[in-house]
């Protein structure tokens, strides 16, 4: 079965408000243009930095270079009897593969907080076992640093060799590139510069932590791929611009607020993923939220 994605939106009203937005959107070719990476979409004041920004557009092509270097390192890891992977990334290094894993039931630690519990937990670990994946768009995060010199210290306490158990995601050119060459740190991952942290998923950051965890990134972007199609055309029907309608549109009320729930379609192999979007407004509180999940599920 092909791969379809759609965007059902429950409430009759919220759906009448996004028509139009929806058919400004078509109007305007925003789909196809922003597939082709038009750096013009967002109008003269934005058109230099969009052209900088706009490679997320086709990672599902452009990481596929990345299975192999991961399925490398993850046989040389296992071979050393290394198979606890935990990420040390903050925002956008670290949310895209806590959610990969968690769908895929890979086993990730995440490190995204200086918290000392949670720090003391990742640590907790058996660590000659462990690889820690440092994980840095601008490479000068301060909380990620911590972790690392932190988990060096540790693994020399250990007798481990802190180099050959560091694999570093991060920016060509940035500090923590420097630092890991100059340490000898067990591999480099220099992710796409002009893929904004936020929309990294498909990039280094998303899949590196993710297919050394044991994750299918292959097939991660194989889905992808098969929804690339349906996504770039300027039709009613493009379930993206249905989503960007909605959220605008009860944006345009007060919502401040969005519930995702997987509603079981979601997933490699379960068939077509429909997504169903729950809008709540800005006084809602976190029973609300919670009653909102529960009647999505």
């Amino acid at each position: 079965m092909a791969l379809k994605a759609t965007v059902d939106i429950a409430s009759s009203r919220l759906d009448a408000e996004a028509a139009p937005l929806v058919d400004a959107l078509v109007a305007d070719r925003v789909a196809t243009r922003l597939a082709a990476a038009d750096p013009t979409l967002w109008g003269p004041p934005a058109r230099d930095e969009a052209g900088i920004r706009l490679s997320w557009t086709t990672l599902h092509k452009t990481s596929r270079p990345l299975f192999a270097e991961i399925e490398a390192l993850r046989a040389e890891l296992a071979a050393d009897g290394v198979d606890r992977v935990v990420l040390a990334g903050m925002g956008g290094s670290a949310l895209a593969p806590e959610v990969i894993c968690a769908t895929a039931g890979a086993p990730l630690v995440v490190l995204d907080t200086t918290d000392p519990g949670q720090v003391a937990d990742a640590l907790a670990g058996d660590l000659t076992r462990t690889v820690l994946v440092v994980s840095s768009k601008s490479g000068s995060t301060v909380e990620t640093d911590s972790h690392r010199r932190i988990f060096e210290r540790a693994f020399a306490a250990a007798g481990v060799d802190p180099a050959s158990r560091i694999v570093v995601v991060t920016d060509p050119g940035s500090p923590l590139e420097a630092t890991a060459r100059e340490a000898g740190y067990r591999r480099v991952f220099l992710a796409d510069p002009h893929a904004g942290g936020r929309y990294s998923a498909l990039a280094a950051f998303g899949l590196v932590p993710a297919g050394l965890a044991g994750a299918d990134a292959a097939a991660l972007l194989d889905e992808a791929a098969a929804v690339a199609g349906d996504l770039a055309e300027d039709s009613p029907s493009n379930p993206a611009l249905r989503l960007a309608a909605a959220l605008a549109a009860a944006h345009a009320e007060g919502a401040d607020k969005v519930v995702f729930a997987d509603t079981g379609g979601c997933g490699a192999g379960r068939g077509r993923p429909v997504l169903r979007v729950h809008l709540t407004d800005r006084l809602a509180g976190l029973a609300h939220l919670v009653k909102a999940v529960q009647e999505l599920s």
